[in-house]
């Protein structure tokens, strides 16, 4: 008995890896040029690590901020995130052979990515603002600046949860959606690019690895 025509959604397993793990590398370079603008929302949008002097004084309405130096933490810190949502996605995408198994981890490190550069941002936006003299406080700078980007980028990250939990073409396109939708994100707001990116990739590489559960539900 012939057995039923591979669809053009559908690769081989070894394909589907290899493929997966080009993916993750190119989303890790795509988003090295985006570390400027993370640089750009951190101190000129967000103001983190900056402060606006008393009314009156010299530096009434007006920003100061550290210098280069005193961002070498955070670019470490989101640098460092990037590094390791590469290298665990590109092992998950590759090394890892049960396609159930490389999509759950590789949703796990982008949403991981995600909160991370999210989570990061607000605690810098809370804590690390000299907000007393400002129009506004640290928080306020950070709903307007990443808010939209931060609900877009939340929603993408709980449908490719819900992609793990189900079967078939529905679990690739909800992997797909997802990662559309981290780009929707960065598009709203760029600075969030150096870790968004890196998850978007892993969430396609995911849509890819789900053409073996497609094989499984057909068969």
């Amino acid at each position: 008995m012939m057995s039923a025509p591979r669809t053009t959604a559908e690769v081989s397993p070894a394909v589907a890896r290899h493929l997966g793990v080009w993916i993750v590398l190119a989303g890790g370079l795509s988003a090295l040029p985006f570390g400027s603008t993370a640089l750009s929302l951190v101190r000129e949008q967000l103001h983190i690590g900056c402060g606006m002097g008393a009314p009156g004084s010299e530096g009434a309405d007006t920003w100061t901020c550290s210098d280069g130096i005193g961002y070498l933490g955070i670019a470490m810190t989101l640098g460092g995130m990037w590094l390791l949502a590469v290298l665990l996605g590109a092992l998950a995408a590759g090394a890892v052979r049960r396609d159930d198994a490389a999509r759950a981890v590789l949703v796990l490190v982008a949403g991981a990515s995600t909160a991370w550069v999210l989570g990061f941002t607000w605690y810098g936006s809370s804590e690390l603002v000299q907000d007393e003299y400002a129009p506004m406080d640290g928080q306020a700078y950070w709903q307007a600046a990443v808010g939209p980007a931060a609900i877009v980028a939340a929603a993408s990250i709980v449908i490719a949860v819900v992609g793990l939990c189900v079967r078939g073409r529905l679990s690739q396109a909800a992997h797909a959606a997802a990662a559309v939708g981290i780009v929707v994100a960065t598009a709203l707001q760029p600075g969030l690019g150096v870790n968004t990116i890196p998850a978007a990739a892993l969430l396609a590489a995911a849509a890819v690895r789900a053409t073996g559960v497609i094989r499984q539900a057909g068969s």
